[in-house]
Parts: structure tokens; sequence; C-alpha cells
């Protein structure tokens, strides 16, 4: 049980603010998928040989306001790795299962997809596609709902 209220206490400190900035963003996920946040340059401002996405102003703003919070690991592919994560189906399944003490796996399938969209460019896109983003910031408000009166 002190392990358990250690873990909310922290819980609390650090991610009650990045939860908040982040809630916002379920509606616009729900709703959304690849397609509808990235579209292929198409030359308007001169012609390229590089063929790249340019993503919604919605999603930008929610990856730079993502990768300013406590949610980001460096580590994640440690937690990949260590959980045997080598699916969309596995990442989904492990978040849906998740609880307090699985901060780790949260924060790990989170970071994946922010981190590795900064040079990977349809990565962003995919976190939207599978779902991720939606199913992490879900979990964290069910999770945060939990324990709001203890």
């Amino acid at each position: 049980m002190e392990v358990e209220n250690a873990l909310l206490e922290q819980f609390r400190k650090e991610y009650t603010d990045d939860i908040n900035i982040l809630a916002p963003y379920v509606p616009y996920f729900t709703s959304k998928k690849a397609a509808d946040v990235s579209k292929a340059y198409d030359g308007k401002y001169g012609k390229s040989t590089l063929s790249f996405p340019v993503f919604d102003s919605t999603l930008m703003d929610f990856v730079k306001k993502a990768g300013n919070t406590h949610l980001i690991d460096r580590n994640y592919p440690y937690i990949y790795s260590r959980n045997r994560i080598t699916s969309h189906q596995r990442e989904i399944e492990l978040i849906n299962k998740a609880t307090i003490k699985d901060l780790g796996i949260l924060k790990g399938c989170f970071s994946k997809y922010i981190i590795e969209g900064r040079t990977k460019a349809t990565r962003w896109a995919e976190g939207v596609e599978y779902g991720i983003y939606l199913a992490v910031i879900e979990k964290l408000l069910e999770i945060k709902e939990f324990y709001k009166n203890i």
C-alpha cells in the first residue's frame, strides 16, 4: 500500500499538469486518421525532388507540447525490448492493461512516436493512425480519475 501511495504522489506531482495540457486533444485524435493529419508536399512553394509530408497544424502543436512533458522517456527502446513490444497491437494491448504501476510502458509507447517523428517523417502520423496518442492520453485520464478522491 505504501508503494502505491508513493506512486500516486509521484503521479500527481509529475503528470497532472501534463495530462491537463494533453487532454484537450482527445476529441481531435478521436476523429482523425493519418490521412487527415498528413499530406504529401504539393510543390506550392517550389518543386522538390524529395517526397515529404506536411502535417496538420493541430498535430504539430500537440507534438510540440507533448515533447515538453514528463511523458517523454529517451530510453523507450528499453521499454520495448523488456516488454517484447513488436507490433501496434501489442502496444495498444499493454496501454489498455496499464495501471499506475505501468507508467513506464505508457511513457515508452508515447515517447517512441513523439521522438522518432523528429527523424522519421511518418512516425507522427502513425501515432494518430494506430491510436497510440489517444490510447495513452485516455489511460492517463482514467488513472487520474480513478485516484482523484484518494
